[in-house]
């Protein structure tokens, strides 16, 4: 299984020679597949929900210039009979986007929404690609909609694969691997019981490229392939400018998880807890030195207590009657599927009176709900301007000092909370947004003085 994120599917297909080159390396590698799972381009899936916007307030955008693109992809990198091809199939897909977008009608979400978003996205890419593949000499072949294999739950717009009901439609992928074919498979997309597409949330070709190795690996041995622009480092580069970054060679699932969540963007969280469900190792391979890869298990044989440290702006801090905070939080993780917010706890005022604190990773959300969300307490008060600094490490729980020392290296900063967790493989500063990246890197050069083993 080897999924090509957005990052590398620029509307000038730059990355495409490389991109060639691993497909050919894991043909040349194995029997069977590869597998190739496509995003869309990237910006492609934003400028697809501002078209399907314009389209539900009556003040439609064209979708030219997405195809456009598209046509200047097939034009640079498809040869001889099957540039035609790949034009005619990208004319049907912007045939079949329009068509849907004269349903929209004053909302665009459901159904419609993951038609148009995979229409005009993964579906019309990976159809490109299998077309570059054949000009290339290499035996591709397409999934289409009506055959799909990953048969979802019925929300349409962040929709959870089921392992049960995809398994009876795996012939769908069986027959084209047993013929020798590399399949060309759309990411994000999904479908559900009664053949209504659906989508996998955002970076959800991430869960597309774990799932199918998961519905693939009682029957073949399966390796899952994330390629990225970089490598897995200890901290972002242009964060600590000056400083030498690690490679982040092995994380565990959980590491994994925290760092992707507090603003790494490994991998999509699902994919993750999909993943560590099945037991199925994933590998993030950089494009240009696939040798730098990382690998992401249920354990690891790491010695450093901190693997990598991330910082995330656009964070908020809301705080309201401890009472009131239940129902609040019971409907965002339940009825919202919000899991991007933490509890910080609840604390007694002089007056008496108990409140609650909620960190949120999205201050958008925040923004769009501010009324909605004083109907669960109208006096509730949001301090925006937050981020978010994060130490990962699993072995943290185990070695003290780690929060005095981050603490230290930061001296004139001013901290707005600390979440010192490491039983939870984290520990969280929360700062003014104007600061985060100066704790980042203030931190990181502390870095090897707390990955030190103990005398």
């Amino acid at each position: 299984m080897a999924k090509f994120g957005g990052s590398l599917l620029d509307v000038e297909g730059k990355e495409v020679p490389r991109i060639l080159k691993r497909i050919k390396e894991l043909k040349a590698k194995d029997t069977f597949g590869p597998v190739v799972v496509l995003s869309a381009p990237m910006g492609c899936t934003d400028e697809l929900i501002r078209i399907g916007e314009s389209h539900a307030q009556s003040d439609p955008i064209s979708i030219d210039s997405v195809f456009e693109a598209y046509s200047r992809l097939a034009k640079l990198h498809v040869k001889g009979k099957f540039l035609k091809q790949a034009v005619a199939a990208l004319a049907d897909y912007k045939s079949q986007m329009q068509e849907n977008l004269a349903l929209v009608n004053k909302r665009f979400s459901g159904n419609i929404k993951a038609k148009i978003l995979t229409l005009g996205g993964e579906l019309a890419m990976s159809a490109l690609v299998d077309h570059i593949l054949k000009s290339n000499d290499l035996d591709s072949c397409c999934i289409p909609v009506q055959n799909w294999p990953i048969v979802t739950d019925d929300n349409f717009e962040e929709a959870t694969p089921n392992y049960e009901l995809s398994k009876k439609r795996i012939d769908t992928l069986i027959e084209p691997l047993e013929d020798g074919k590399i399949i060309s498979l759309a990411g994000f997309l999904g479908v559900t019981t009664d053949d209504l597409e659906t989508v996998l949330g955002r970076g959800g070709s991430d869960l597309t490229a774990v799932f199918t190795s998961c519905l693939l690996k009682d029957r073949y041995q399966t390796e899952t392939l994330l390629f990225k622009d970089v490598p897995v480092q200890s901290a972002d580069p242009k964060v600590v400018k000056g400083q030498k970054t690690d490679h982040v060679a092995s994380l565990t699932y959980n590491e994994a998880h925290k760092a992707s969540m507090m603003g790494m963007k490994i991998l999509q969280s699902p994919a993750i807890a999909m993943a560590r469900w099945f037991l199925q190792p994933l590998r993030i391979v950089p494009i240009d030195q696939p040798e730098k890869y990382s690998v992401i298990q249920s354990e690891t044989a790491a010695r450093e207590i901190v693997k990598c440290l991330t910082g995330k702006a656009g964070c908020a801090i809301l705080s309201m009657s401890d009472e009131k905070s239940r129902s609040l939080e019971d409907s965002l993780r339940i009825w919202e599927i919000r899991n991007d917010f933490m509890d910080l706890g609840a604390e007694t005022l002089e007056t008496g009176e108990r409140i609650r604190d909620f960190l949120f990773l999205d201050s958008d959300f925040l923004r769009k709900n501010e009324e909605k969300l004083k109907g669960f307490d109208e006096n509730l008060k949001i301090e925006y301007g937050l981020g978010v600094v994060t130490l990962i490490g699993d072995k943290m729980k185990d070695s003290a000092g780690i929060a005095s020392t981050a603490i230290g290296a930061i001296s004139g900063i001013n901290i707005k909370r600390g979440i010192f967790a490491p039983h939870t493989s984290q520990i969280i500063i929360v700062v003014e947004e104007e600061n985060v990246n100066a704790t980042v890197a203030a931190i990181h050069l502390k870095k090897a003085e707390m990955n030190k083993p103990p005398n």
